[in-house]
């Protein structure tokens, strides 16, 4: 199958493919090529090396007004925080304005949810500030939906 096909039927890497765009179309207008430095390419791989002696780096910090944020439904934005190579996880923020709502849906593997403000709904059950929601493997989600809009720090496999 296509990724193209793929990504009609799975918002999830639909929203994936949006944010890898929305990153790097910006470079292909900014302006004449210019060829990289010859060193470069080893510099790169000098850097990871030492972090990956280092641990990964020790930790890594997304500021409220840094990083990039892609619809994936109308009034529905995805934030990408992290991706942890090694527990194959990442971490993301959603927004969604009042009265948004996202498709019903499938986990790969677990995904936790907190919700940080306004009210988030799955199906039936009606999420607050402060509450944590956790839906394990192969579990599916009904329509999701936030009445007075919401964030939502979401932790899940990749």
């Amino acid at each position: 199958m296509r990724i193209e096909e793929q990504a009609i039927r799975d918002p999830e890497l639909a929203a994936r493919i949006a944010w890898w765009t929305n990153c790097f179309s910006p470079l292909s207008l900014a302006g004449e090529d210019i060829d990289p430095p010859d060193d470069l390419l080893s510099k790169i791989e000098e850097r990871l090396d030492r972090q990956h002696a280092a641990g990964g780096g020790g930790s890594t910090t997304i500021r409220e007004t840094e990083g990039r944020w892609v619809e994936i439904a109308p009034g529905a934005r995805k934030k990408h925080l992290y991706y942890d190579d090694k527990s194959r996880s990442e971490a993301f923020l959603i927004d969604l304005d009042p009265g948004a709502r996202l498709p019903e849906h499938g986990h790969e593997g677990t995904e936790d949810c907190l919700v940080i403000s306004g009210d988030f709904s799955i199906g039936d059950l009606r999420l607050k500030a402060g509450d944590f929601h956790a839906a394990f493997t192969a579990s599916r989600h009904a329509a999701c939906r936030s009445e007075s809009g919401c964030r939502l720090f979401i932790k899940a496999a990749a």
